[in-house]
């Protein structure tokens, strides 16, 4: 009875061990990434959730050697942005009430951390200015101070003076990333879309002559510019389930796509799961972005793997950046 009695456990363990970590769909792993010194970006920031709840930020090597710790507090951070000179970080952070997330600015050598944004508005997804000089950001309110269910795009100074609404409306605009020329502006917005689900827009850097780039019953989030200021790279959700009913083993998958200022539009991945936040290298020969496999328990994700991922800009020659590590099951957003 006994030898019975373990070898049913023995099953039960495998069984679940087996339920809590299949994907709907097998995926062979990319091959590990060899030539990092062919790479022109050499550093990654990130938040990563592996010592901390809330998340802190870290930065390393692009082939993961020398990770190293840059904050350690109890706010909720979030979208670091790497500056154009590689020495600070922008932020933003929260005490965990949506209306307290600020922007703030960290310099990596010091760790020093300077609160750009003070008030009751949702501040967030800062990015530089070409020059670094200004930021871009996305604010929850009208420019007369209204507080709004929705983002506008903000633009300011370094130190927080000087800010400027570019669009003032009823839409969700959000995601807003300057062009490396400092003649455009790229962001997602809702604005006159199907079920009100984000699409790929771009305005001049006054906030004017606003132009539609993607049309599609998806959503569109997190453009990135390439280095010539002729295109992006974004992802889409290609699913049609509603957020509420997101955690599920029936997966429906997330892309990247490019779309030049014409409105051409190429998918770059085809990915059964999460391939995300695609960023390019600053010599535009090659992608950065996420891969997430679902680990699924019983039929409901539960959690993910996260694997830093690197292709050409194409979508050729795909490798797993780094190996796993202990940050593998706990990555947040990242910039280089």
């Amino acid at each position: 009875m006994k030898n019975y009695s373990t070898i049913i456990l023995v099953l039960f363990i495998v069984i679940f061990s087996a339920c809590k970590r299949k994907y709907d769909v097998e995926v062979v792993p990319d091959p590990l990434f060899e030539k990092y010194d062919s790479l022109p970006n050499q550093k990654i920031v990130f938040v990563s959730k592996a010592l901390d709840k809330n998340g802190e930020i870290y930065i390393m090597n692009v082939d993961g050697t020398n990770i190293i710790q840059l904050t350690d507090d109890e706010y909720v951070k979030e979208n670091p942005a790497l500056s154009p000179d590689g020495t600070q970080i922008l932020y933003t952070r929260s005490n965990g009430d949506w209306k307290t997330y600020e922007i703030c600015l960290l310099d990596i050598a010091s760790k020093e951390i300077t609160q750009i944004t003070n008030n009751e508005f949702l501040d967030g997804h800062p990015d530089w200015s070409p020059d670094g000089k200004k930021i871009i950001f996305t604010s929850y309110r009208k420019f007369d101070g209204t507080l709004i269910p929705h983002g506008n795009i903000f633009v300011m100074n370094i130190d927080g003076t000087n800010e400027i609404a570019l669009t003032d409306n009823d839409f969700e605009d959000n995601d807003a990333e300057w062009s490396p020329d400092g003649k455009y502006i790229i962001f997602k917005s809702s604005r006159k879309t199907a079920d009100n689900k984000e699409q790929i827009f771009v305005m001049d850097s006054l906030g004017q002559n606003v132009k539609r780039l993607t049309f599609n019953e998806n959503s569109d989030h997190d453009p990135s510019w390439a280095p010539d200021s002729k295109s992006v790279v974004f992802m889409r959700y290609e699913g049609k389930k509603t957020w509420d009913k997101f955690k599920t083993s029936l997966f429906e998958s997330w892309n990247v796509y490019k779309v030049d200022l014409d409105g051409n539009e190429t998918k770059v991945t085809d990915f059964p799961y999460i391939a995300w936040l695609p960023i390019y290298s600053s010599d535009g020969k090659y992608i950065l972005f996420c891969k997430d496999f679902p680990i699924v328990e019983l039929g409901i994700i539960v959690g993910y793997d996260f694997r830093f991922s690197i292709m050409n800009v194409d979508g050729t020659d795909k490798y797993q950046l780094i190996n796993d590590n202990v940050h593998t099951t706990n990555l947040s957003n990242f910039d280089w």
